[in-house]
């Protein structure tokens, strides 16, 4: 019984997850990323140029490659 109970339980809380979510008014929720055609240098990646992108996935993705670029820089091995 008490098995029962709780599998009622499991069933109910998924059902209610998948309503809620069905409902979502965010349209770009599971909508692919828009590949961006801005280059990263160092014009386009100010804040206020990033704030243009209205999608939220892509601007996003772009900020993280304006974060990420450059060179890659070994810092000097120290003699312990």
């Amino acid at each position: 019984m008490i098995i029962a109970k709780q599998f009622s339980y499991l069933m109910l809380t998924t059902v209610l997850v998948a309503l809620i979510n069905g409902c979502s008014n965010e349209e770009t929720a599971n909508a692919p990323a828009q590949t961006t055609t801005l280059e990263v240098n160092d014009e386009n990646c100010q804040l206020e140029n990033v704030k243009k992108i209205e999608n939220k996935q892509a601007r996003e993705e772009f900020a993280g490659l304006c974060f990420r670029r450059g060179n890659f820089v070994a810092s000097p091995k120290k003699a312990w």
